[in-house]
């Protein structure tokens, strides 16, 4: 193998995920080289040690093809001066590394490493930047090293830079300790990559630090499908299978595991802890309020605002409406659900108006900003989205609520919109920061796609008749008008939607057998169609919303070929398989506290800075956006339905295909339709669309609420 020394010139590409690079090398003897290989850790500007061999391309003639390097440390003050003034180190330009070799010479990167303090003697840095330069020069440093040690395990320089955050300098100790703490402890190391890490280090394959790792992998998985417990039995079949030992080795992994309080185990069902505590929280906490004695308010007070609101609104009540009416005025707890048209913003009116008529304090809130907004501007009063309603704190130890059980919210009535999206843990933050006396209101619509997170909270407290519930089923002679009103309530009724496709209809059937045809229809809608008939914006009133990612159809592909057709910018960032342009309409798929967003939150790509970072725009708030950030952005031309829950946009575009078979449920067709305000285009066949709405068995998720609540 040949071995060459040399100095990255320029980094022509490079692949964030799997670290291929494609770069230019100065030579000893001043030949300048191409050079491609898997490097995880380099920059411009750095001294490499390589070893490999010539190739010759096809295309691009002759390349050195690196199968191993390292980093060496410049010696020479030219040298030096070249490394520190390449960028590789903020705070440290051209001039800077001039100035620092200027007085130090080839001692430089010692004083950095050894005596940072001395840099206050160079000109042009002072104390302030001298502690700048200072902090990251020690976190350069220990990452650098972190980065040479992984990178032999495929660990990628974004996932090196989370482990760093997560364990600091300590980190090469930690995993070398245990390797499977990364799945715990850092976001975006998976199971599968840890165990990776472990068998090449040589732990055992049926240690109990192995075992125990993918059990928590497993109940994990199982939570983020909406399961809030496990059963034994499926468990240990799941371990088994899935790690490849023995019963006896999971049965005794799950049995030293619940031992050591990592698992709770009731029965055959098997809980993470925080998932346990939630679950009986909830149950006792819902229970505890039934109980609690309601200040009564009198019948003709209440009388005497119906036909008040009735003369002032010229309403129509339904019989439905004013039970609904009474209900929440009288009792602490209680449930409203209904479809569109139906007359829950105006029940929801009315309930708000009489509160306020009567001086009790009432807060309006969502699980989303889009659903906040919406119940805002329906009610007339301020809606804020739940996670700032109980004042969410980030800390070190994951997320704080301001609001909790030694500060809980100053309100008389609390009204919660879209409570079918609510998981069992942010129900048990709510509940925990509500006193004992507050009237709580739930709304939703129950026939909707339940929380994306482990529960069915919504679903559980209804069917558990606890708590007084009304479900409004009356379609109103204005909604009834809506095509998307009337046929998302024949596809609750697991009926055929009937499409005219006249001139004037707002729910349209465009049949498309192939799935090519299908795609292209799509493509044209946005770009085309909608635009110039009806004068949608294509990026911001129109929204493709599709049953599953992959595939010709799915959201991944229809991204792809979107932003192609409606973005031109010249100005991206390259990321692995994605590019985003400026402008691009992105989401935000986990919650980031630091941030202030959260799962679900649209914003806009308004710059692209050097091919380094990215701004984005959510609701007026500047977001800048790291490489090891972008993980947690996705485009957002095409979103799941699953993601578009609590969002109402002007037109939607579903595709319905045999591709997604998996995926054709009624509750989820019934959730995109109703997503649209003013239009609806389902494009595919009807032979998909009939098996997604006779398909009614929507997966049972492992709870017990019902049964505790119910006592």
């Amino acid at each position: 193998m040949i071995q060459i020394t040399g100095i990255i010139h320029d980094i022509t590409f490079h692949n964030e995920d799997n670290g291929y690079t494609v770069m230019n090398m100065d030579i000893a003897n001043g030949t300048r080289i191409t050079c491609v290989g898997t490097l995880l850790s380099i920059n411009k500007g750095e001294n490499l040690l390589c070893q490999g061999e010539w190739t010759v391309h096809k295309k691009y003639g002759r390349q050195f093809e690196i199968k191993s390097y390292e980093i060496v440390r410049p010696t020479t003050p030219e040298g030096i001066e070249a490394f520190l003034g390449s960028g590789i180190i903020p705070h440290i330009g051209p001039s800077r590394a001039r100035a620092i070799v200027k007085v130090f010479g080839e001692n430089a990167l010692d004083i950095l490493d050894n005596n940072p303090d001395s840099l206050k003697q160079v000109s042009g840095i002072g104390k302030k930047y001298s502690e700048k330069i200072k902090a990251v020069w020690g976190t350069h440093r220990h990452l650098r090293t972190l980065m040479m040690f992984l990178q032999e395990y495929g660990v990628t320089l974004n996932l090196g830079m989370k482990i760093y955050k997560a364990y600091g300098p300590e980190a090469q100790k930690k995993i070398c300790e245990n390797p499977y703490s990364l799945v715990e402890d850092v976001w975006g190391v998976g199971f599968v990559k840890a165990d990776q890490i472990a068998q090449r280090m040589g732990f055992a394959h049926d240690s109990y630090k192995r075992i125990k790792a993918g059990l928590i992998h497993i109940m994990q998985d199982e939570c983020s499908k909406g399961h809030v417990y496990q059963m034994y039995g499926d468990l240990k079949k799941k371990a088994v299978e899935i790690l490849d030992v023995t019963e006896e080795r999971v049965v005794f992994s799950i049995d030293h595991a619940v031992d050591a309080n990592l698992f709770i185990k009731t029965g055959d069902c098997i809980y993470l802890p925080h998932y346990y505590d939630a679950e009986m929280f909830v149950a006792s906490d819902l229970r505890q309020r039934m109980r609690q004695k309601v200040t009564t308010v009198s019948r003709e007070k209440m009388e005497s605002y119906i036909t008040a609101y009735k003369l002032q609104h010229n309403w129509e009540a339904d019989p439905r409406q004013i039970d609904a009416f009474t209900m929440a005025v009288s009792n602490q707890l209680f449930i409203l659900t209904g479809g569109p048209g139906t007359g829950k913003t105006t029940t929801l009116q009315l309930i708000v108006g009489f509160f306020q008529s009567i001086n009790k304090k009432v807060f309006l809130a969502a699980p989303t900003g889009r659903a906040a907004q919406r119940m805002g501007m329906l009610s007339g009063c301020e809606a804020q989205t739940i996670h700032r309603l109980l004042e969410y704190k980030p800390s070190d130890n994951g997320l704080l609520f301001g609001k909790n059980e030694s500060n809980r919210l100053e309100c008389d009535i609390l009204i919660i919109d879209e409570v079918s999206m609510i998981d069992l843990l942010l129900m048990r933050s709510l509940l925990t920061a509500v006193k004992y006396g507050t009237c709580l209101v739930f709304v939703g619509d129950s026939n909707q796609l339940p929380s994306v997170g482990a529960g069915n909270v919504l679903a559980d407290c209804i069917a558990s008749r606890l708590i007084p519930h009304v479900n409004l089923t009356t379609v109103f002679r204005q909604a009834a008008t809506s095509a998307i009103v009337t046929n998302a309530h024949a596809i609750i009724r697991g009926q055929m939607p009937v499409f005219t496709n006249a001139q004037g209809d707002d729910c349209f059937l465009l049949v498309r057998e192939d799935p090519q045809e299908c795609l292209d229809t799509i493509l044209n809608l946005v770009s085309e169609r909608l635009p110039a008939r009806y004068g949608f914006d294509p990026v911001d009133d129109i929204q493709v919303l599709a049953p599953m990612h992959n595939g010709l159809l799915g959201t991944e592909n229809l991204n792809a070929m979107l932003q192609q057709r409606l973005n031109e910018n010249p100005h991206k960032l390259v990321r692995g398989n994605k590019t985003y342009f400026s402008g691009d309409k992105v989401m935000q798929i986990r919650n980031n506290y630091d941030f202030g967003v959260f799962n679900g939150d649209f914003g806009k790509v308004v710059d692209v800075t050097h091919e380094e970072s990215l701004v984005v725009e959510f609701d007026k708030k500047r977001i800048r956006y790291e490489l090891k950030d972008l993980d947690e952005l996705q485009p957002a031309y095409c979103i799941s339905i699953h993601k578009s829950q609590g969002c109402e946009f002007k037109a939607v575009i579903i595709p319905v295909s045999t591709q997604h078979f998996i995926m054709l449920q009624r509750n989820l067709i019934y959730t995109a339709v109703t997503r649209a305000k003013k239009m609806c285009i389902l494009v595919g066949t009807e032979k998909a669309l009939s098996i997604a709405i006779k398909n009614d068995s929507a997966l049972k998720r492992n709870s017990r609420l019902v049964a505790l609540l119910a006592g």
